[in-house]
């Protein structure tokens, strides 16, 4: 709620009586012990106490408040754990350094098999970091190379052995994969002049910066923290929230850490599923044009929820018949992606019959009567095709019909970007720019810009516990104005007796 560190919190606890009040403890027994407070968390982290302390809390004030959930919006923001901004050579140098000083004080008599020379480039002999990843530019190359070749050697000299099963040794044998070529054909042979050239050549080669990928690790103390061309390194937080304009306060429904070498597209769905579970799902969902492909708006459509996004892309152009007259597409079509209606045309004629494709569910076929499309007044600019047999259920039909074939993520992007093209589309849209104002609200106010805790399970715990703290805040915001009279009111009032 106020971003405070644990002693800060428990120092407030012990002596602000504003918090002895809103936890309804006396002065005796306003004390609470770090260690208390640590494995309580510890504790929520095992049982996903997180996230069900904010869907069930935020899902009671919905209910209180009597909030209506129809229109929300979605967004991300980028977030950092707590972690040092590291360079490639300082990720292999952290790296072997943390794996160093865990078997030394794990499995100190497998630890003294380990070269004095490699050992010293990366601790000093009192178990410091040493500098060796401060290079210049120009030797930074060089020394990364050394570096290279020592995870190489560390990983090959503890394989099989105890050291093999701690975590930090996996962290060692991520990073040789992720960053290095392994293979006998690599000659990793050290120049005359470099630090490592008495300790022998090993079968490695440094990949270029390009081939390394963004999901890769960027430090040992948090390895799941990933990278954003456009963000850098870090966690992506998607948030939704309310945006209708009756609510007496617009509340945060969903939260989810993602990676931010991730997409957004990919939990446009997932989202709508999760708020459709607890009984808040949208009808409306306001977001960015990454969420909106046209699959995710096909996917929303099916579960009722219209997707208002800008579509990306170039449009595509429109062909035009001898007449001049421009030829219609599928998204002139009424389609019910969940086919319990029928389809209609642009005509308003209804298809005979639909199917479904059982391999790629997004296109169906659609069948209508030759009787009604032969004499139609749109038939030289319509999409549909004759077919002499069409497959009807198994059977061919003996008549033939016309035929539509329609892959619903097309139709779905086609009608979309028809109501961009409208005027009035752009003010509608506005209202996705209210979460603007809740991601800066949670990073300045809520200290969720720059995380105390790093790991993925704390990250997401705090991510959780400040959603839940900014609803809180809200809510009781909302009950004060509830509660406080007017001045205008106060001025009117008439004279007490």
């Amino acid at each position: 709620m106020f971003d405070l560190t644990d002693m800060e919190a428990l120092e407030e606890l012990e002596f602000n009586l504003l918090w002895h009040h809103a936890l309804r403890l006396e002065m005796e027994e306003a004390h609470l012990a770090q260690k208390t407070l640590h494995n309580f968390r510890v504790r929520l982290m095992e049982h996903d106490g997180g996230r069900l302390a904010f869907s069930e809390t935020t899902d009671r004030m919905i209910e209180a408040l009597g909030l209506r959930t129809g229109k929300q919006r979605l967004d991300s923001t980028h977030v950092m754990s707590n972690i040092a901004v590291l360079t490639r050579l300082g990720l292999f140098c952290e790296t072997v350094r943390v794996f160093l000083l865990a078997v030394s004080r794990e499995h100190p008599g497998l630890g003294e098999g380990i070269g004095d020379g490699l050992a010293q480039r990366y601790l000093k002999e009192t178990g410091e970091a040493s500098r060796y990843e401060d290079a210049r530019s120009g030797e930074g190359r060089r020394r990364l190379s050394v570096c290279a070749r020592d995870v190489y050697r560390l990983v090959d000299r503890f394989r099989g052995t105890a050291v093999a099963k701690m975590e930090e040794y996996g962290l060692l044998e991520r990073l040789l994969g992720e960053q290095c070529h392994v293979g006998r054909h690599r000659d990793g042979r050290p120049g005359a002049d470099e630090d490592d050239a008495e300790e022998g050549k090993v079968p490695i080669a440094l990949k270029e910066p390009k081939e390394v990928r963004s999901y890769s690790m960027q430090t040992p103390h948090d390895p799941e923290v990933t990278y954003s061309g456009h963000k850098g390194k870090g966690y992506e937080v998607q948030v939704a929230e309310t945006c209708e304009e009756g609510n007496a306060m617009q509340v945060i429904t969903h939260v989810e850490v993602t990676p931010s070498s991730g997409s957004d597209a990919g939990v446009t769905v997932g989202v709508i599923d999760t708020l459709r579970e607890r009984g808040i799902g949208p009808s409306e969902l306001w977001c960015d044009t990454t969420y909106g492909s046209g699959h995710n708006g096909w996917e929303a459509e099916r579960r009722g929820t219209e997707l208002v996004s800008p579509v990306g892309g170039r449009a595509p152009g429109e062909a035009d018949e001898d007449d001049g007259l421009v030829r219609l597409t599928a998204a002139d079509f009424d389609i019910d992606v969940t086919a319990r209606r029928a389809a209609v045309c642009a005509a308003g004629h209804e298809a005979v019959s639909e199917y479904e494709d059982e391999d790629a569910p997004e296109r169906v076929e659609m069948h209508f009567a030759r009787e009604v499309c032969e004499p139609c007044s749109l038939r030289s600019r319509c999409p549909v095709r004759w077919r002499r047999r069409p497959e009807l259920g198994g059977e061919w039909s003996p008549r033939g019909a016309y035929v539509l074939s329609a892959d619903l993520a097309r139709v779905n992007i086609g009608r979309r970007r028809r109501a961009e093209s409208d005027g009035q589309w752009r003010k509608r849209y506005g209202l996705r720019a209210g979460i603007e104002g809740t991601n800066s609200e949670l990073k300045r106010r809520h200290g969720l810009g720059r995380l105390r805790v790093r790991g993925g399970e704390r990250v997401r715990l705090a991510v959780y516990l400040k959603a839940l703290a900014c609803n809180v805040k809200r809510m009781v915001r909302a009950r004060l104005d509830e509660m406080l009279v007017p001045p205008a009111a106060l001025a009117t009032a008439p004279p007490a007796a």
